[in-house]
């Protein structure tokens, strides 16, 4: 997927990881005509993982209910 900052949005509307990444920079103030690709895909990277983490802490917890 290629990235300019024209549509660097849409891109990031299109996921739920890409809409997390969108409001963090959005809410630090960040114009999306100044972030790099790279970070984009270093921050979206991270939320994925992140979600990929809670994803199997969720699962975890009935059994350490059971």
């Amino acid at each position: 997927m290629s990235f300019n900052s024209q549509n660097l949005e849409s891109h990031l509307l299109e996921s739920a990881a890409g809409q997390a990444v969108y409001d963090a920079l959005v809410q630090a103030n960040v114009n999306l005509q100044t972030v790099s690709v790279e970070l984009v895909k270093q921050m979206l990277l991270a939320e994925c993982k992140y979600r990929r983490t809670l994803n199997c802490l969720d699962s975890a917890i009935p059994l350490a209910v059971c």
